[in-house]
């Protein structure tokens, strides 16, 4: 990469960073700057380290992986940016912008252009689009996603779906008829909100213990955190598994994604057992945290 090319790969990368609407800076009030401003480091530090251990497995020019891996971390922590501002209007955005992000990290070997193959979460489903192709774009099931909405909505529960909430989001959004979701902790009330493999569910005390639109945002993140790992490792992960098994699994791999191998989140998982420590500690719930904290009525 040309060095000039290379200031702009960088320059475009911070300039994402700094593009968040100012108006949206009021409804920031409450975070962490400092914490915020970590978690977007940690992202584009993400985007580079995926980048280096591609550039040494595929033998890419180091400088200009690194620099396509920095961009893509960039877009992921400005993704999270915007689902931080607590606009409904803005989480779809955030999510897309953060598989975006993702997508170009995950390329970052390949030596085309950044944006030749992308893959955004709609979730039950990761969309692949690649301009040029004979096929631009195609579709396929997460399994993940899939077994966890199927599972909730044949529960006993029987929640409800959120049709202006899923589609403002790009994930399924579920009310349940609770009080409080239940908890894996036996003397805890209960959780307000939760988000898992794709799926978000809130308790019917919306308005009551919590504002609905800014713990929608936080668990967003959590959505936009699943989809980061998904991108950069699951989606691959599962086709070159699925490749392995011969005719039946390239077969397969036209329609579903097994996005089980997903190392950040296992990352997160082992180091907070490590510690001991609760849940609400945790890498992932920090980041969210410091981007969106959730709304809770005090």
């Amino acid at each position: 990469m040309r060095a000039h090319s290379f200031r702009s790969v960088i320059t475009l990368g911070l300039g994402l960073l700094l593009s968040i609407p100012r108006a949206a800076s009021g409804q920031l009030h409450e975070r962490d700057r400092g914490s915020r401003a970590g978690y977007l480091a940690l992202n584009v530090a993400i985007g580079a380290t995926a980048s280096v251990a591609r550039a040494v497995v595929s033998g890419a020019p180091l400088c200009s992986t690194v620099a396509k891996g920095m961009l893509g971390g960039s877009m992921m922590g400005a993704g999270m940016q915007l689902i931080g501002t607590e606009s409904p209007a803005a989480r779809f955005a955030g999510l897309q912008l953060t598989a975006v992000g993702a997508s170009v990290t995950r390329n970052a070997d390949r030596g085309a252009p950044v944006f030749s193959d992308l893959t955004l979460a709609v979730y039950p489903f990761y969309v692949r689009v690649q301009p040029g192709a004979p096929r631009p774009v195609t579709a396929r099931l997460s399994a993940l996603s899939t077994i966890r909405l199927v599972s909730v909505l044949a529960g006993s529960a029987r929640p409800d779906v959120d049709w202006g909430s899923t589609l403002t989001t790009g994930a399924p959004v579920l009310r349940s008829a609770r009080w409080r979701l239940a908890s894996g902790c036996g003397s805890c009330e209960g959780s307000f909100a939760e988000h898992n493999a794709g799926v978000i569910v809130y308790s019917a005390s919306a308005g009551t213990d919590y504002d609905l639109r800014r713990t929608l945002a936080h668990e967003s993140l959590h959505l936009a955190q699943q989809t980061r790992d998904a991108v950069l490792h699951a989606v691959s992960a599962s086709d070159a598994a699925l490749v392995r098994l011969g005719t039946p699994g390239r077969a397969l791999s036209r329609f579903v994604v097994v996005d089980v191998m997903l190392p950040l989140r296992f990352i997160d998982e082992g180091e907070l057992r490590m510690r001991g420590a609760p849940r609400r500690q945790s890498w992932y719930e920090t980041e969210a945290r410091a981007f969106a904290p959730g709304g809770e009525l005090r």
